[in-house]
This record gives structure tokens, C-alpha cells and sequence, in this order.
């Protein structure tokens, strides 16, 4: 494990057995009306990454004044479930 992630990491596997209780990675479970699994080390740094450029993305494209994409704003809703974070509400920039 890389050190850059491990304390996000960590903190998502607390939340989540918090939330879930002792699932395997293989189990499902519905949040926030989305299909999610315990991810993996590797798996969660990806889903992560990708929250965060997403989620960059939308701040930079809103504080623009331009108009929300759907589809852009569907995805970072999956992935804000995925890792467990709380989606931030762009239309309120």
C-alpha cells in the first residue's frame, strides 16, 4: 500500500463496516439507492481518484456558470456512493 491513500482508505473501511457491519468484498449492499461492495485497496484508489477529478470538474464547470451535465452528474453520484462521501450540491455555487 502506498501511503498516499491509506488514511482515506482506512476511514472509508471504518464508515462502511459502521454502515454495513463485517461484509466481505464480495457482498452488496444498497446506498443511497445504489448497488455497492467493500472495494479493495486498489479498487477504492481509483473510485477515489476519479470522485475527486469529477468532483473538481463540476465545481470548476459550475462556479463557470455553465449548465450541469446529467450523465457527469449521475456518475459522481455513483462514485460519491461508492466511496461513501456525501455529494456536494453544485447547482448552489
Amino acid at each position: 500500500m502506498t501511503q498516499d491513500y491509506v488514511d482515506i482508505y482506512r476511514r472509508y473501511l471504518s464508515k462502511f463496516e459502521e454502515l454495513f457491519g463485517a461484509l466481505s468484498f464480495e457482498e452488496t449492499v444498497r446506498h443511497k439507492g445504489k448497488l455497492i461492495r467493500k472495494l479493495k485497496y486498489d479498487e477504492f484508489v481509483t473510485k477515489w481518484n476519479e470522485f475527486k477529478k469529477i468532483e473538481s470538474y463540476l465545481k470548476e464547470v459550475m462556479t463557470k456558470g455553465a449548465t450541469l451535465n446529467d450523465e457527469v452528474n449521475r456518475t459522481y453520484a455513483e462514485l460519491s456512493a461508492t466511496v461513501l462521501e456525501n455529494p456536494k450540491d453544485f447547482l448552489l455555487l
